[in-house]
Parts: C-alpha cells; sequence; structure tokens
C-alpha cells in the first residue's frame, strides 16, 4: 500500500463513516397507496428499483421522506409538491409576506427565539432603528448608544452608502464561492489592505464569521506550529463561546464550557487580579506579573506550552490597560521558550483605544497571531479573521492547517469588510477615538470628583470603564458572576429612562461609544450618568 500523505490521513480522518450505495425500496414503502404523492426522489412503479440518492446503513433500508403530508407528524408538512402541500405553503408565505406590527415581532421573539447567554427570557429593548450614535425603541423613545452595541458597531448605525454598495455588488456578482477551492477578487483585495495597515510582518490573513472562530483556528495553528498542546491563558479574559475559546476565557463564563472541554489550558493571574496587588508603580506591577508568568510555564513545562493568548487591553472584564513593560515582557518570555504570542483584538482592534490595535500601545511588541472580528466592519455583517506572522505562513503554504467552514471568507462579508476599511481609513476613526478619548478622560475625573460611589475610572480612546463600591473602604458593589445587585438595577433602569443604553456587568459600567461620536455626544452621555449616579451614591453603606 502506498504511504499516506499527510494531507490524506487528515481528510481520511475527517470523513464520515458513510457508504454511498442504491438500495432496493422496503416493502413497506413499496405498497404505501400514495407513494407518488411524497418527495419526487421515490416517484418509482418498480419497488425494486434502485434509488441513487437513498442512504445506506447496514441492515437498514430509510429514505429521506417516506410519509404522506395527511399522515406527517412534522405538521404542517411542506416536503411534497402535492396540491394540499402547495396549499400549505403559500397560506404560511401569505402571513410573511404581509407587513407585520412591532408588537407581533415582539410575540413572535417571546414565543419562538431566545436571547444570548443568560438572558434568554430577559425581554430586552426592541430596537427598531438607528442613526448615527443613537437608536430608538419601538414606542419611539431615543436612546445614546454608549457601548456600540456589543463594542462592536465602529461606524455607528448609519452605514456609509459604499459599504451598503459594495454588499448589494458582490451578491449580484458572486454571491458565494468555497473557501477552500477558489480564489475571489475580493479575498485577495482585502488581504492585501489588511497587510498594508497591520504592523509588523503580519501580512497574511483567514477570514472566518466571528471572533471565536478566529481564536479556535489560531490556536489550531499554533499547536500545528509548535508541536505543543499546552497553553496559558488569563483570569481575566474572555475568548469566545466555542468549546476551545470559552475554555479559553478566564472569567464565569468558562464554566459553562469546561465538562466538555479537552485539557492543557493553563490559567495565570492579570497584572491587576482583584483580591491582591503586585505592587504601587508600573514598574513593580510588570515585574511581579512577569515572574509569576515564567514560574507557572517552569512547572508546565515550557517544552509543552504552545501559545500565550492575552487580550492586549482587556475587553469586557473591566477595559484593563496593562502597566508599561508588560506586553513588551510577554513578548520576551514568548521568544525565550519558543511559545507563539496571540493577541486577542476582537474588541479593542481597528482604532477602539485611539491605536490601530491595542497592542500598538506597546511599540516593539508584534503578536505571532492576531484575531480579530467587530471593529473589522463595523459589525455590519458575520466577518472575523487570524493574521499571522510570514514564518508562520511560509510553514503553512506547505502543510495543512485544517482550519475552514462553509461560511470561511464568505464574499459578501469581506465585501464590507473591505469597503467599510476603507472609509474608517478616510474618516480617521482611530483619530478621532484619541480625541475623544481625552474628552472622555476629562468626563471622568468630573464623576470621580463628585460621585463617592465611583471608585475608579480607566479609559485608552474610546475604550471605557468605571468601578461602584459599595463603601468607602472600596469594597466592589458586586461580583461579576453574581446577580446584579438592587441598587445597580435601578441605577440601569434609571439610565435606561433617560435614553442612555450601556452595558454592565458585576461592579463595571462600561462607555464604549460609537468611534464616529462628537464631543458633545461624549458629554450627553456622561451628563446622564452624572444624573443617575445618585442612586449609587445613596445605596453606600457608610453614605
Amino acid at each position: 500500500m502506498a504511504p499516506v500523505g499527510q494531507m490524506q490521513l487528515a481528510m481520511r480522518l475527517l470523513a464520515p463513516r458513510r457508504l454511498f450505495r442504491a438500495t432496493a425500496c422496503s416493502a413497506a414503502w413499496s405498497t404505501n397507496p400514495r407513494r407518488n404523492l411524497t418527495c419526487s426522489n421515490h416517484r418509482f412503479a418498480n419497488p425494486n428499483q434502485r434509488v441513487a440518492n437513498a442512504v445506506y446503513q447496514p441492515g437498514v433500508k430509510s429514505y429521506p421522506c417516506p410519509t404522506v403530508p395527511a399522515e406527517c407528524t412534522r405538521s404542517p408538512c411542506t416536503c411534497s409538491g402535492d396540491d394540499e402541500t402547495k396549499e400549505i405553503t403559500e397560506k404560511i408565505l401569505k402571513n410573511h409576506r404581509r407587513t407585520w406590527s412591532d408588537a407581533e415581532c415582539a410575540k413572535a421573539h417571546t414565543e419562538h427565539g431566545l436571547m444570548t447567554w443568560n438572558n434568554a427570557s430577559a425581554p430586552g429593548i426592541h430596537a427598531v432603528r438607528g442613526e448615527g450614535s443613537y437608536f430608538w425603541d419601538s414606542a419611539g423613545k431615543k436612546y445614546l448608544d454608549f457601548n456600540s452595541m456589543a463594542m462592536c458597531l465602529s461606524h455607528g448605525h448609519t452605514i456609509d452608502d459604499r459599504i451598503i454598495d459594495a454588499v448589494v455588488d458582490q451578491m449580484k456578482t458572486l454571491p458565494y464561492a468555497y473557501p477552500g477551492m477558489f480564489v475571489t477578487n475580493v479575498r485577495g483585495r482585502l488581504s492585501k489592505l489588511l497587510a498594508d495597515i497591520v504592523p509588523g510582518d503580519i501580512n497574511t490573513f483567514m477570514f472566518p464569521g466571528a471572533g471565536t472562530e478566529a481564536i479556535e483556528g489560531a490556536l489550531r495553528m499554533a499547536r500545528a506550529y509548535t508541536g505543543r498542546h499546552k497553553v496559558l491563558s488569563r483570569y481575566r479574559s474572555y475568548h469566545g463561546h466555542t468549546t476551545a475559546a470559552l475554555t479559553l476565557t478566564g472569567d464565569f463564563r468558562r464554566w459553562a464550557g469546561e465538562a466538555h472541554a479537552s485539557g492543557g489550558y493553563v490559567k495565570f493571574h492579570d497584572p491587576f487580579p482583584y483580591a491582591f496587588k503586585y505592587g504601587d508603580t508600573d514598574e513593580e506591577i510588570a515585574s511581579r506579573a512577569l515572574t509569576e508568568l515564567v514560574e507557572i510555564l517552569k512547572h508546565e513545562g515550557t517544552h509543552n506550552v504552545a501559545a500565550i493568548v492575552v487580550e492586549a487591553i482587556t475587553g469586557t472584564n473591566g477595559v484593563l490597560i496593562p502597566p508599561k513593560g508588560y506586553l513588551e515582557g510577554v513578548r520576551a518570555i514568548c521568544d525565550q521558550y519558543g511559545i507563539m504570542l496571540i493577541c486577542d483584538e476582537v474588541m479593542a482592534g481597528f482604532g477602539r483605544t485611539g491605536k490601530m490595535f491595542g497592542f500598538c500601545h506597546a511599540p516593539s511588541v508584534v503578536p505571532d497571531f492576531v484575531t480579530f472580528a467587530k471593529g473589522v466592519n463595523g459589525a455590519v455583517l458575520p466577518l472575523a479573521g487570524i493574521g499571522m506572522r510570514d514564518p508562520v505562513a511560509d510553514f503553512f503554504r506547505t502543510n495543512p492547517h485544517m482550519v475552514g467552514s462553509t461560511y470561511h471568507s464568505h464574499p459578501v462579508t469581506l465585501a464590507s469588510g473591505y469597503a467599510a476599511l476603507q472609509v474608517f481609513l478616510e474618516r480617521n476613526l482611530t483619530q478621532n477615538a484619541a480625541e475623544m478619548g481625552v474628552v472622555m478622560e476629562e468626563c471622568y475625573n468630573d464623576l470621580l470628583a463628585k460621585h463617592p460611589s465611583v471608585k475608579q475610572a480607566r479609559c485608552v480612546g474610546l475604550f471605557g470603564a468605571f468601578d461602584v463600591q459599595r463603601d468607602r473602604q472600596g469594597t466592589f458593589i458586586g461580583e461579576v458572576n453574581d446577580p446584579m445587585d438592587p441598587a445597580m438595577v435601578a441605577f440601569k433602569k434609571d439610565l435606561y429612562e433617560r435614553g442612555l443604553f450601556t452595558m454592565m456587568r458585576g461592579h463595571t459600567v462600561f462607555t464604549n461609544p460609537p468611534l464616529t461620536v462628537t464631543a458633545d455626544e461624549v458629554r450627553e452621555g456622561f451628563a446622564m450618568l452624572d444624573a443617575s449616579l445618585h442612586i449609587l451614591d445613596e445605596a453606600m453603606t457608610d453614605a
């Protein structure tokens, strides 16, 4: 037998264990008097005629749809083409072709949809329209979006016509291409544009459909490149909801995925743990945090560790800006032990922090992989990316990486990214984020001076958050994994009533408006925060 190549072996392992063989119709099927009313693939006069697309299972003769519509338990049946089915189909379509009221849409969602994460039954705000930094609910109420929805709507709620036109043109020209076998113009052009603007020798890109897929892909490639299996990540982190990315995550969301996870995932502390401090200066904090990281690596065996994954600036765990020298130190440790550095830039990337990426605040640092999503196209369509340095890309040009999916490098989503990045660069949204970050910092200083419930605040560009304390000793009002404190619930409700939407987790309130926001809009949002913070001030135990 000829030797099996690496790719052939991988394909053999991944192939479904199924034989594609025609089989004779079953007796029950052949005696069905209404068999000609079922799926067109089975309209045969001879019950022993071979069926080309029957699915073979040893000892079992089965067919896609051997049931007549009148007897179908999957009511209503829309599988066949008889008159009864056509009537049912037309009735369904008639209902969906008409104009629905907002109330009908909300009722349909309540009965047939679920919200994400642990908010499955939450009513939510029923958003119906957006413009600029604002959106409106079904009752006509106007909200200032102070979180860019999910920290992703970088261009705001008004999408440039060039982005819309690019998407429509791509749908008309080439709506889809199999990503493992076809080259598309837009894939080449977006890859080149990214190579032009991403720092260092990160010149090669892949395009999965979500940030969590990007992390999964980068992990798989790092393990393949190094031949090692362990991966380190930090406790105060979030990297995605799929199994590996959720196991990589450090915060409480990880708990839901650990029972299904494989081994090799190791955690280490951030420079800013909850219950203790590494020091009082950037130098002390960075030095001690890095010393602990090296000790953990040695316990795990540096020869076993494929990658260290960090959010260059931590996102949903509090907008944590690393101390000076920290990221440079992580890069140096990776270089010393042959470990890949993966920077998760899903939230911080593309201008949010006032620089192109979070790791750009440490100018000498270039990660081996950078993962991104959200800001690459302002979240107008699902699009993410994996960027890699030249040596890594060269390796995978001759070795399989086994990363891909149906929607990978989808031409329509790539068109949105290619157009959106050009608009992003033309409007210099990174510079606007840097300038508005100065305004935000001034507003934070005002809140700190006026409200004792505000323990601390920080921002870099338009990436901001503040923490709420229960008393003047600095006790947090709640933990991120606990139900929200009643005072925080009341504070959030009051903000909604005033017309401000933002995200809160535990004791942290986020301020992440679109990158198109104006100084007046930043001040408007903070004015509403100021007006509502009396609720948290009055809730302090030593007020």
